[in-house]
């Protein structure tokens, strides 16, 4: 229904630095609402609210005078500099992973997904022999515990990397790669995993949240 309440917003850019920034909203539900925003966004990024939501449509916090709840961005429609935004709500609680990437994109199941790991495809980018330290991150889903590890890439290319890994992963995994000396960082998905003739466990990567920046590449000529 048509609902005119303040709402304060806060999310994460591209960069993982934190915003924030008060609005009103246009319209909201049981599942959801609109808002318009300043801030760039894109769909599927997380954002926390904090807004004066009617009982009727909450799921938890009832009587608290402030409903906190995090949302996902669905629909964004641009107009000049400020954007009117639709979300559905999540809950109390982010979603898995969002610890590593607040500024990351989060996919539902009826969104248009990556092919399969093993799926066979054809690559976009010749891989090449180059060297570049990385952070590799992830979340235990036994603990949740954040496990991370320094590592170096055998191979690269615009979109993806095979590094080797001391970490207990699995195929089709999705860490946080971090470029150690520079600003770089995008989720991968582990397309596969093998032992290497030395016994060291090598992962083939998939870059999710862009390409490689020209710059690291082109330091190597």
């Amino acid at each position: 229904m048509g609902l005119n309440i303040a709402v304060r917003v806060q999310g994460h850019d591209a960069n993982n630095e934190p915003w924030e920034e008060m609005t009103t909203s246009d319209d909201a539900s049981h599942g959801g609402a609109s808002f318009p925003v300043r801030h760039t966004l894109v769909s599927g990024q997380v954002l926390l609210l904090s807004l004066p939501l009617p009982k009727s449509f909450r799921e938890y916090a009832i009587t608290d005078a402030s409903y906190r709840a995090y949302a996902l961005v669905r629909h964004i429609a641009q107009s000049g500099n400020v954007a009117r935004v639709g979300v559905m709500f999540l809950g109390q609680r982010p979603p898995r992973g969002f610890e590593l990437n607040p500024g990351g994109r989060v996919l539902l199941p009826s969104d248009p997904r990556p092919p399969a790991p093993g799926q066979k495809e054809r690559r976009k980018h010749e891989r090449l022999e180059v060297f570049v330290n990385l952070r590799l991150k992830r979340t235990d889903p036994a603990t949740g515990q954040v496990q991370e590890e320094t590592t170096v890439t055998e191979n690269l290319s615009p979109g993806g990397a095979r590094v080797r890994t001391g970490m207990a992963v699995s195929k089709g995994e999705v860490l946080m790669v971090e470029e150690v000396s520079g600003p770089f960082r995008t989720r991968a998905e582990i397309r596969n995993l093998y032992i290497g003739k030395d016994g060291i466990p090598r992962l083939n990567l998939t870059f999710l949240d862009g390409i490689l920046p020209d710059r690291i590449l082109a330091s190597f000529g």
